[in-house]
């Protein structure tokens, strides 16, 4: 008996439709004969220029990732010839489908359901798992989309319009990244066989553009760490004003522990600290007047939801009748504007101390303020008459 193993191979535009705009299908098809062909889509597409003819993505921030992607579907195929081969059996077509539908997993009651459990299974941050559960939530709200045959490009494209239609100060990033959240739970039922068709290959949501956040200046600085507030007010000022002077984010904030993660190094005390969100290590001065919030909560830092800490900051906004949004993240930009980058801090200092991967993110908070361009007036001034 002969016991031949089939060719295996990727085929990248089959039908002939991709383009420098349009994207196609990367293909596995596995050549049992001329006649018995199987063609297992793999839920990768990619532009025209994006596929070598050696069967692999080029080109792309993410080549790498979905060469490994295709590798593993390869090696997949591999080891089920392996399996039908060492059951005694002949590696052809109706063996090849008659173990796939064995193995084929039962395909859970909705979508919804199947995204939750997900959700609880996969080792997402807790900030990220919140984010994937709020996703998870819009879709409840949203209602069109349930059961696995609710997936189609057309209820998605709805849902996109709920959304904003439910939040009309949804920005563009805000929508884009429900989607994001959403999308690799579709991915995973389209290759389980769960749904026929991705539909994010027909509706392609867009990124957008951030909404510039205006960091706090030394003076609004000032002002909001001398206002009168009632307590629990002032708590939330104190947290915020702890960070303004930290940069470490909201998240990053409620696991300090001044016990474990504050050092001494010649007489000056720094927070040596790893960060949730990406994990990546940063090193920080404690500098003065977070030090004296510490101090006067007897350096343990209050805690509660992001929800009320953003909901509190807005009130302080209204009192100190402020024109730009208080939020939480925005303590974070004035700690890397205001008082580091304003005060001389070279960006790559900056960058490790707020724990970035890559500078290029740190260049988003580089922004010139305006008490920059104001100081240099003067001297514009005298140079043009």
């Amino acid at each position: 008996m002969s016991n031949k193993t089939p060719t295996v191979r990727f085929i990248f535009n089959r039908r002939k439709t991709a383009s420098t705009t349009t994207t196609a299908n990367v293909e596995l098809e596995i050549y049992f004969s001329r006649s018995k062909r199987v063609r297992i889509n793999t839920g990768i597409s990619v532009y025209l220029g994006e596929w070598s003819n050696e069967f692999y993505v080029v080109k792309r921030k993410d080549s790498t990732e979905l060469n490994m992607q295709l590798a593993n579907a390869y090696n997949e195929q591999m080891k089920v010839f392996a399996e039908i081969s060492s059951s005694g059996k002949e590696i052809n077509s109706g063996s090849y489908e008659s173990y796939r539908k064995k193995q084929a997993p039962s395909a859970p009651k909705s979508f919804l359901s199947y995204m939750d459990k997900r959700i609880t299974e996969r080792k997402l941050t807790a900030g990220t798992k919140r984010q994937h559960l709020e996703a998870l939530d819009a879709l409840r709200r949203f209602g069109g989309i349930n059961l696995f045959s609710t997936l189609t490009s057309e209820n998605i494209e709805s849902f996109d319009i709920f959304l904003r239609n439910e939040n009309p100060e949804r920005l563009q990033t805000t929508i884009h990244g429900y989607h994001k959240r959403i999308k690799p739970y579709i991915i995973e039922s389209y290759k389980l066989g769960y749904i026929d068709v991705n539909p994010y290959n027909r509706f392609k949501d867009v990124r957008g553009t951030h909404r510039e956040r205006k960091p706090l200046t030394m003076k609004e600085l000032d002002q909001l760490r001398s206002i009168e507030l009632p307590i629990k007010l002032a708590r939330v000022r104190d947290l915020f004003i702890f960070c303004c002077f930290t940069g470490l984010s909201y998240v990053d904030m409620s696991l300090f522990d001044y016990n474990k993660d504050v050092v001494e190094e010649n007489g000056s005390l720094y927070i040596d600290g790893e960060r949730l969100k990406t994990g990546t290590s940063f090193y920080t001065p404690l500098l003065s007047p977070a030090f004296d919030v510490l101090k006067q909560c007897n350096y343990k830092l209050p805690h509660m939801s992001v929800q009320k800490y953003n909901d509190y900051l807005h009130v302080i906004e209204t009192k100190l009748d402020l024109k730009k949004p208080l939020t939480s993240h925005i303590a974070r930009h004035t700690y890397a504007t205001t008082v580091c980058l304003a005060n001389g801090i070279p960006i790559e200092v900056v960058s490790r101390m707020l724990g970035h991967k890559h500078i290029a993110t740190t260049e988003i908070y580089a922004k010139i303020m305006n008490t920059t361009v104001e100081s240099y007036s003067d001297k514009l001034n005298s140079i043009i008459k």
